[in-house]
Order: C-alpha cells, then sequence, then structure tokens
C-alpha cells in the first residue's frame, strides 16, 4: 500500500506541477516558458519570504515575539483552508479521476491517501515559506533555545492537516447540499461564495480594534490580540506556547487534535468513498426536453451566451474568479461603513483612503480575472471553437463582454457604497469611478493575451486550469504590478492624486487599446494553441 501511495501521489504531483512535460517536451518554447515560470514564483516566495519577515521583526520590536508563531500558524492555516475549501470536491472527490484510477490494482485507500498527500505537500511548502522566515528572525534576535528550533521544525510538518482536513470536510459538505438541489452548480457556487464571504470577513475582525484600543498600553494591546487569535483558531496558541516556552505538552496538544482529526477522517472516508464520490457527482436526468421555437441572434450575442453557459457550469471556476470582486465590495463596504477618518487613523496614513483606495477597488479584479483561465477552459473541445466562423475579435470580446458582465454588480454597489458614504468632490467622484472601471476593463484583456501565451487545453481537471495555470499566477503578479506604480506614485507626488489617477486610468485604457489593434482583422485563431 505505501508503494502504491508513493507512485499515485507522485504521479499526482508530476501532472499538478508539469515536470512530466518539461522533461519530455521537445519544445524548446516551452521549457522557456517553464523555466520563466519557475523564475517568478521564486521571486514571489522571496516577496513573502521578505514580508514574513518584516512582519516577525515588527512584532519582536514592540515586545510581541512570544506571538511570532501563533500570527504565523494563523496566516498559514487560514490561507490553506480557505483555498482548500474550494478545491476539495473537484481534487478529493474527482469522481471521472476515481474511475480511472480504481479500475487499477491498487486500494480505494491508497488512492484517498495519495489525493490528500498531493494537497498536503503544497501546503506544506506554504508553512516553509511562512514559518521559517520567521522562525530566522525571532531566532536571531531573541536567542531561543534549541527546543524553539526542534518544535518548530515538527509543527511546519503538521501544521496543514487540521485545516486541510477541515476544508475537506466543509467542501464535502457543500457539495452534498448542493447536489441535492435542481441546480447543482449554482446552488455549489452559492454556498461557497457565502462561505468564503464569512471568512473574510472574519479574517477582518483581527483587526477591528478600535482607536481607544490602539493607544492603550501594549500589554492590553498584546492580551488584545491573543484573545482575538484564540478564538478563530485555538491550536495557534498552542504552537506558540510550545515553541516559545518549551513545553512539550503544547505540542503534544496539538499534534494530537491535528493528528487525530485526520486520522478519524481518514478512516470514514475511506469507507464511503466511493459512494460519496457517486452521490456528490450524481446529476438529475430529465427526458422532458420538447423542441420550440428556434430564434437567431448576433454572432457576438451567441458568442456571450456560450461563455456564460460555459462559465456558471464550473463552481471552481466560478468561486475563484469571483474572489476579487467579492474582495472588491467588502474592501467598499468596510471603508463607508468605518468612516473615511477612522480608516486613516488606523493606518497611521492622514489621507490615504483618498488617495488609494480608486486603485485597490480596481486592481483586485485584475489579480483573478475569468477571462486568464477562458481559454483554457475550452479544454479538448477548442478543435470545435476554432470551426466557428467567427473572427479572432468576435471570439476575444465574447470572453472581454463575460468579464464586464459580471464584474458590473459588484462594480455598481462598490461605487455606489463610496459615493454615498464618503460624499468626495467632482474631481474625486470621478476619480473613484473611472480608475477602477479602467482596471477591470484592463484586466479582463490582459486576462486573454496571457492565456494566449500560456494555454492548458490538456487538463483532467478544472482546478489544475483555473489554480495551478501559469496564467491565473501571472495574473496575480500583474495586478500586484499595476496597483503598486500608481500607488507609489500617489505618495511620491503629494498634491497631484487627481493627475496620478488620471495618468492610470489614462495608461491602462492605451494598453488595452494597443492589445486590441494587434488582433484585429485576424482570423479565429491566429495562433497555435497547442
Amino acid at each position: 500500500m505505501t508503494r502504491q501511495i508513493r507512485l499515485l501521489t507522485k504521479l499526482s504531483l508530476y501532472g499538478m506541477f508539469g515536470f512530466n512535460e518539461f522533461r519530455h517536451t521537445r519544445d524548446g518554447k516551452k521549457k522557456l516558458r517553464f523555466c520563466l515560470m519557475g523564475v517568478l514564483w521564486a521571486l514571489l516566495i522571496l516577496m513573502l519570504a521578505g514580508y514574513v519577515g518584516l512582519t516577525s521583526y515588527g512584532l519582536v520590536v514592540i515586545g510581541m515575539g512570544y506571538f511570532v508563531p501563533a500570527v504565523l500558524g494563523t496566516l498559514v492555516s487560514l490561507v490553506t483552508f480557505f483555498f482548500t475549501v474550494m478545491k476539495a470536491g473537484p481534487v478529493l472527490f474527482d469522481q471521472r479521476a476515481y474511475e480511472k484510477q480504481v479500475a487499477l490494482p491498487v486500494e480505494a485507500k491508497s488512492i484517498i491517501v495519495s489525493r490528500f498527500l498531493s494537497m498536503y505537500l503544497t501546503d506544506m511548502l506554504l508553512g516553509l515559506v511562512v514559518m521559517l522566515p520567521g522562525m530566522a528572525v525571532y531566532g536571531a534576535i531573541e536567542r531561543p533555545g534549541a527546543a524553539f528550533y526542534v518544535y518548530g521544525c515538527i509543527v511546519i510538518l503538521f501544521l496543514p492537516l487540521l485545516p486541510l482536513t477541515a476544508a475537506s470536510v466543509v467542501g464535502a459538505v457543500i457539495a452534498g447540499i448542493a447536489g441535492r438541489w435542481r441546480r447543482k452548480n449554482l446552488a455549489s457556487i452559492l454556498l461557497t461564495m457565502i462561505f468564503v464571504c464569512a471568512i473574510l470577513v472574519g479574517s477582518m475582525s483581527l483587526n477591528g480594534m478600535d482607536e481607544s484600543q490602539l493607544g492603550a498600553m501594549m500589554e492590553e494591546f498584546a492580551l488584545q490580540m491573543e484573545r482575538q487569535i484564540g478564538r478563530l483558531y485555538p491550536p495557534a496558541i498552542w504552537i506558540s506556547r510550545a515553541m516559545v516556552s518549551g513545553k512539550a505538552a503544547w505540542l503534544l496538544l496539538f499534534l494530537g487534535v491535528s493528528l487525530g482529526c485526520f486520522l478519524i477522517f481518514l478512516e470514514i472516508l475511506g469507507r464511503f468513498y466511493g459512494r460519496v464520490c457517486q452521490m456528490l457527482s450524481a446529476r438529475e436526468a430529465r427526458g422532458n426536453y420538447r423542441m420550440e421555437r428556434l430564434q437567431a441572434k448576433s454572432v457576438m450575442r451567441s458568442l456571450v451566451e456560450r461563455e456564460w453557459r460555459r462559465y456558471f457550469a464550473s463552481s471552481v471556476y466560478v468561486v475563484n474568479t469571483l474572489t476579487g470582486e467579492l474582495m472588491m465590495v467588502l474592501l467598499a463596504l468596510g471603508v463607508a461603513l468605518a468612516g473615511r477618518d477612522t480608516v486613516d487613523k488606523l493606518l497611521g496614513l492622514p489621507g490615504a483612503v483618498d488617495r488609494t483606495l480608486p486603485v485597490l477597488l480596481g486592481a483586485m479584479p485584475v489579480m483573478m480575472p475569468l477571462t486568464a483561465c477562458s481559454l483554457s477552459m475550452e479544454g479538448k473541445s477548442w478543435w470545435m471553437t476554432q470551426t466557428l466562423p467567427v473572427t479572432r475579435r468576435e471570439l476575444v470580446w465574447s470572453k472581454v463582454n463575460l468579464q464586464l458582465i459580471v464584474a458590473l454588480p459588484f462594480y455598481l454597489v462598490s461605487e455606489a457604497a463610496l459615493l454615498i458614504a464618503l460624499r468626495p468632490g467632482l474631481p474625486e467622484a470621478v476619480c473613484l469611478l473611472a480608475v477602477p472601471a479602467a482596471y477591470i476593463l484592463f484586466g479582463a484583456r490582459v486576462g486573454i493575451a496571457v492565456n494566449e501565451k500560456f494555454p492548458v487545453f490538456d487538463w483532467d481537471s478544472e482546478a489544475k486550469v483555473v489554480k495551478q495555470g501559469a496564467s491565473a499566477f501571472l495574473m496575480l503578479v500583474i495586478g500586484l504590478a499595476v496597483a503598486a506604480v500608481p500607488i507609489i506614485a500617489l505618495f511620491v507626488l503629494e498634491g497631484m492624486t487627481v493627475a496620478v489617477h488620471g495618468a492610470t486610468a489614462g495608461v491602462l485604457l492605451l494598453l488595452t487599446w494597443l492589445m486590441d489593434v494587434r488582433g484585429r482583422g485576424k482570423p479565429c485563431p491566429p495562433y497555435r494553441l497547442d
């Protein structure tokens, strides 16, 4: 059984990271793309490690060094839980992949464990990137004993188990409830989005201390933070006490709860895994189809409706690409409810809201637009799209238009809430309306351009395209870049806020137009996607 688990896990990881394709392809361009993606991943890891190191240093300086393991452990657990909830259904309970593997001479438990291991190993890498820099900073300043490092290494190995188990249970429950409804995908999307909103709002409550609390003594601040993290995730407190004080009892408690929950869930799931997969993938078949009146529609409307049906046919696709729009709405509502002055005082930067809010609102949808995966989501049916009598521009703008249609309600809600609450002047109101709109349009168009360069058509799971594709990762980097540049300019060029916002919107619209001009008049497809 151990050999089966090892081989299945190895196969899953090779497919997840594209190692097999990199090793065996003879296409030099593909190998170059893989190398460039490796460089980008390395840069992102270095940026994350630097951020974690600075955060840990800040906690040590203000006298809260003992709380570094708890903060970092909570961060890793929240991120693991958040992303595993959205991929538990398509990865852990993938019926099609299970049917292929169960025909092999392997045990069902080996399949389950291998799928858990593939998710566990990727989550453990996150734990390494986050925990190790924090431990290094704390160790260099506080000089703890050897137990701190030994316990820290053990914690890193077992940290993903508890959030991974909890997220798998929640993902299965969401999929099971949705499977009982007639509109299965819509139900799954709604339930998952409600859960994602709850996580985002709950995580924001960690910073929900008012001005009087911020001005209190440092000890009271530390106790308040400890109480909040203790309510949110008690195992983080156990980790902190075990590593800092060197008490093995707290480490044993953490390991017992994490391993116990994981093994119990694994044993229960192993007994009913086949039936769970069948139940979650069951679909209602109706035989009451009737031919009705045919209607002729324009090419663009037909293409947009086609994209609309494909988009809402995948709950993974919808949930992952709507997170940016949800964060935009939550940010707008948070600022509207708290008020401009309160947010400025919390940040310690006078005028920060007026300067950065338009850019932040617009950059969030850019980080994960649906167009970054829309070509890859065609999958093995891409050849059918190639036979359609449409131009390249019509195909591209059908996908861009869908992104605009999906983002429009979130944009309107965000803008209405801010305009009513903040009551900005005319120049500021124009910036608040124009800059996010320019970002959304730019993100929709650049998503297609990126996906053209990094298409994935041979996927066997939608999660591979939406979560692990190079296009999705590059859009995250692009979103961070197009937000960082104007924000830096806004703080450097004080008193020129309107001018910087106008230049930002103008540059984004110019780049969008240039990308569109390049493909104008070309047939579909003018490029080879293989």
